[in-house]
């Protein structure tokens, strides 16, 4: 079952590994003394073997016989241990010492047996004791002599499995010392995690502008720390946007709602004419339609924030897209007396959403036309933009008005939604603070960019620049 907390994951991943490396370490020290062993009895062997040669004599009937008056020294009782063979290069056996008896050493002669080094090979005795057999060729009293010698590797496999029950003994202790190691330093490791998380439980909507104590900026908790508190100052300031927002919508809303309400109880407090209850019904439709107009926008606001509106592009001449725009505001020019003069030429096509980039441009030119002067003129400027090889990158439009113009304070502000540059400014002007906030998103949308600059002596200039492609 899996624990619940990361703290005894960890810790049963700790165990896990260091029981694999245990084991894997177990496994390689007992290969490892196992080589020594053979290789210690090889040695044995070979030291067995040379003093066999020296003690081989015949006797004057011309049997081979071997001294055992070596067994005086207490250092050479061992040899009484080792199976001895001698056979003849005919594989005549010449001689087999008490231990061996009638048992073979090895069989039949190999091609090469003995001639060259002495090296080491296993067997198994006709009573199924395993040994590890050297041979030799020996040359006594001018006749060649293959001596095969072994030692039984039943004392080496005894050793070894003793070694290693004592390393399986001690490691459950280790692995339970391991565990607890474990879960010891992943309890240290994972503090930081912990107050982070209990700080961040105590943060609220009202305590955004708290972060969490970043300890060590480089390694991966301090990492974290410094998302957290990045998400936290994102979601401040989102929250802090949406206040202004709510309040901002708010405000503007209850403009019209309480118009329309002053003009309905002011037609209800007397009799009027047929022609007077029209002109009431007919300001409170104004108002009517200024409010549906004006949540239309924030409508598409909250469909462009949350990503839900899909741009249906197509391809299009965008000046003649500019140019239907200026007849479309003309006429709120007229009543003015104002001008729009359209300067430039381009037949770039675009791929985009005309509907949504019709609206940015008429509402840049609705702007231009509400806070320019009565008979000014409204400059529209056409420009292609091509690389070092002629190929045609964007489009772009410049619109130049005539009105008070924008501090260079506020300007970075003009495209926030209901911002006006002057509280003070009537409501003659018109609008909701929304026009520029629509523009800005439809021209982000589709990879483009807008910006504004002054004009001399006075005015602003809406430079929109849209990617060909």
């Amino acid at each position: 079952m899996r624990p619940r907390y990361i703290r005894g994951r960890l810790t049963l991943w700790y165990a896990g590994i260091f029981g694999i490396v245990l084991a894997i370490y177990i496994c390689g020290a007992c290969g490892l003394q196992y080589w020594q062993l053979n290789d210690q009895l090889h040695h044995a062997e070979i030291e067995d073997l040379e003093t066999v040669e020296g003690l081989l004599y015949f006797t004057p009937d011309g049997r081979l016989h071997l001294r055992e008056d070596y067994h005086s020294h207490p250092q050479s009782r061992l040899l009484l241990d080792r199976y001895m063979e001698v056979l003849s290069p005919q594989g005549d056996v010449l001689l087999r010492n008490e231990r061996l008896g009638a048992m073979s050493l090895g069989g039949a002669i190999a091609q090469q047996e003995g001639n060259v080094g002495y090296a080491p090979r296993r067997w198994r005795l006709e009573d199924g004791t395993p040994v590890l057999a050297i041979s030799h060729i020996h040359i006594l009293d001018g006749k060649p002599l293959l001596i095969r010698l072994a030692y039984s590797t039943e004392p080496l496999r005894t050793r070894l499995l003793e070694f290693l029950g004592l390393l399986i003994l001690a490691m459950p202790i280790a692995l339970i010392a391991a565990a607890f190691a474990g879960y010891r330093v992943a309890g240290k490791a994972l503090n930081p995690l912990e107050e982070m998380a209990r700080r961040t439980e105590q943060i609220t909507a009202r305590r955004l502008n708290e972060r969490i104590v970043v300890e060590n900026p480089d390694d991966e908790f301090g990492h974290m720390a410094r998302v957290l508190n990045g998400l936290l100052a994102r979601l401040g300031e989102s929250f802090e946007k949406l206040q202004h927002f709510t309040s901002d919508v708010s405000h503007e809303l209850r403009t019209p709602l309480a118009s329309i309400r002053s003009v309905g109880e002011v037609g209800l407090q007397e009799e009027h004419s047929a022609e007077r209850y029209r002109d009431i019904i007919g300001s409170m439709l104004e108002e009517v339609a200024r409010l549906t107009g004006m949540i239309d926008t924030l409508l598409t606001i909250a469909q462009a924030d949350s990503g839900e509106v899909d741009l249906h592009r197509t391809t299009f001449v965008f000046a003649e897209l500019v140019q239907e725009s200026v007849t479309v505001v003309s006429v709120l020019a007229e009543d003015k007396k104002q001008n729009i003069l359209v300067t430039g030429e381009s037949e770039l096509e675009i791929s985009a959403d005309r509907g949504f980039l019709r609206m940015a441009v008429i509402n840049l030119l609705d702007n231009a036309v509400k806070y320019s002067p009565p008979e000014s003129t409204i400059r529209v400027t056409l420009r292609d933009h091509k690389d070092t090889e002629g190929t045609a990158e964007s489009v772009a439009v410049a619109i130049e008005d005539e009105g008070p113009g924008i501090p260079e304070d506020k300007r970075e502000r003009v495209f926030d939604r209901f911002y006006r540059v002057d509280e003070g400014r009537t409501r003659d002007v018109g609008g909701a603070g929304l026009g520029l906030a629509i523009a800005k998103w439809a021209v982000e949308a589709h990879g483009g960019t807008i910006t504004l600059k002054p004009r001399a002596p006075r005015g602003a200039i809406f430079s929109v620049e849209i990617p060909v492609r």
